[in-house]
């Protein structure tokens, strides 16, 4: 699934193909996906109309419009942007067409959704959307999760605690912090704590410098490694369990379980 990486790498593709070009035509092929809002009423707000720019919060990209709405996009598990003259792709659920290409939403399994705002804070408010993870500051983040009880990977994948961390990247950061992803969130300390937002920072950044590529990551990452039989990159073997239903993969002898 496109994690805060993955979107914000979405978000720079789009500003770069997308922006400053009237949308001639919409063809909405999957109606399915669009969420609080009517394939006419897409069209209507679209067609003829240009995008401004963008902004991403956690996982969702919010597109603006000229005409002040924002074209919301998420991911689901599958989904991605192509600009290019292509139209025929199979997988295209949403087309929108300018004079030089298309912007093509695709996404091979349509759990990704599409829709429109007038206001990207009231839906934030709405979806319960806890902070972006790249713009909480290191203050809040210790306060959020100093006084809470659950697991500390749970926590960090819960979209309503803290948004746009996934599997993937929590397993990372809770490695390069040397904690268990079973360990307690209540029972780390300040400084603990303080090291876990550094790290969420430092990942996720180099995440995006590395074009959200998790096997061409640095060989002192997990991520590398984290497959069938890896091995932590300080040598032994990587355990595998499950945490709030996910494949987590983690290194015994590195991460620290506290409980």
């Amino acid at each position: 699934m496109p994690e805060l990486p993955s979107v914000e790498i979405f978000k720079r593709y789009f500003n770069s193909t997308s922006l400053k070009q009237e949308i001639l035509s919409v063809d909405i092929r999957n109606p399915e996906i669009l969420i609080n809002v009517s394939p006419k009423e897409l069209e209507n707000r679209l067609i003829s109309r240009e995008f401004t720019g963008s902004r991403r919060y956690g996982k969702y990209l919010f597109s603006h419009l000229d005409n002040d709405y924002f074209l919301i996009l998420h991911f689901g598990m599958t989904g991605y942007l192509k600009y290019n003259k292509d139209t025929a792709n199979p997988h295209t659920r949403l087309l929108l067409a300018f004079k030089e290409g298309n912007l093509g939403f695709i996404d091979v399994r349509k759990f990704g959704k599409i829709g429109l705002t007038r206001d990207v804070k009231q839906f934030i408010k709405d979806k319960n959307l806890g902070p972006d993870a790249l713009d909480i500051d290191s203050k809040t983040f210790i306060q959020k999760f100093s006084n809470r009880k659950g697991q500390i990977k749970h926590l960090l994948m819960n979209q309503n605690f803290i948004a746009g961390i996934g599997n993937l990247y929590a397993d990372e950061i809770l490695f390069q912090s040397c904690i268990h992803p079973l360990s307690k969130a209540d029972k780390l300390s300040r400084d603990k704590l303080k090291q876990l937002y550094h790290e969420m920072i430092r990942v996720l950044n180099k995440a995006i410098e590395y074009q959200d590529k998790p096997f061409s990551l640095p060989e002192s990452f997990l991520l590398p490694h984290r497959h069938h039989q890896g091995e932590c990159p300080q040598g032994g073997p990587l355990e595998v369990i499950k945490v709030g239903g996910r494949t987590t993969y983690y290194c015994d002898e590195c991460q620290k379980l506290y409980h």
